[in-house]
């Protein structure tokens, strides 16, 4: 019986160090590339950018889309809490753009840190990351 409470104690324990750690997580930010001179965008132009839909700002420079692997943390929060979509869904509609020769998917980074250094050094270029870290070559684009 008191190995069962401790069992029960574990678990409960273990349950609230992963709800916690979710809530203090950082928020995931949209970032673009200096050059980009947006400062906000719909929540339906993000999906359209990161479905491959929308290829062009409106200035016409082209949109580089910037992405983590599907297995990412990041890019599930992303997913989820910000284009409302689930990663494999967002996934399909690369597989079927690629697939088809009607578009391409968006380049995946690894890191971080990559994310930063590919948006920063590619003009028209959108991202995200966890982390507050910018630097002169990036932005935060806010979504309304």
């Amino acid at each position: 019986m008191i190995k069962l409470k401790r069992f029960f104690l574990l678990v409960a324990a273990l349950l609230f160090i992963v709800i916690s750690s979710d809530v203090y997580a950082e928020p995931i930010r949209v970032i673009a590339n200096s050059s980009v001179t947006l400062e906000q965008l719909k929540l339906k132009d993000l999906r359209s950018i990161y479905t491959m839909k929308k290829r062009l700002w409106a200035e016409g420079e082209p949109v580089s889309v910037f992405v983590y692997s599907g297995d990412n943390a990041i890019h599930k929060t992303f997913c989820r809490e910000l284009l409302k979509v689930f990663p494999r869904q967002l996934e399909s509609v690369w597989y079927r753009l690629v697939y088809s020769g009607t578009g391409a998917s968006p380049i995946r980074v690894n890191s971080e840190a990559e994310m930063l250094e590919r948006v920063a050094n590619t003009p028209g270029a959108i991202g995200y990351l966890q982390s507050e870290s910018l630097n002169e070559k990036t932005k935060i684009i806010t979504i309304k």
